[in-house]
């Protein structure tokens, strides 16, 4: 059964690596948003910072992950942020292609959910860390 922790969740290196992993790829997507819109207003330069970001956004994605791992095999969480993690990897691996290739009326929606799923697992992170096994 998982539980979660009401008390102030430990300060170990794990768990340290994931809120900094979450927030950085938080700040990422909220920045996608920001490029996105600045695009849709006729800053054309915002498209290609958009396509860098979501590289970027990649990348920190796999150290959140990384850090999800190592959380989940030190026992401070369950397996719930590592699979969190796996779903917006899959999520933004299938935004590329979906912008790349024009398909905005699958591409905005699915970039609507993956800030919300995003944005859930930083308050996660942050303020109610599952513990693992004990």
């Amino acid at each position: 059964m998982t539980t979660l922790t009401s008390a102030k969740p430990r300060a170990s290196w794990p768990i340290l690596l994931l809120r900094a992993a979450s927030t950085g790829v938080a700040v990422l997507v909220l920045l996608q948003a920001a490029l996105a819109g600045s695009f849709l207003s006729g800053e054309y330069a915002a498209l290609a910072a958009h396509a860098r970001n979501a590289g970027i956004m990649g990348a920190f994605l796999v150290v959140q992950l990384i850090a999800a791992a190592l959380c989940l095999r030190s026992s401070v969480a369950t397996k719930q942020p590592l699979l969190a993690t796996l779903g917006q990897i899959v999520v933004t691996s299938a935004l590329i292609p979906l912008g790349e290739q024009r398909i905005l009326a699958v591409h905005l929606p699915l970039a609507v959910l993956l800030v919300v799923g995003v944005l859930h697992s930083t308050y996660t992170a942050w303020r109610r860390i599952p513990e693992g096994p004990q």
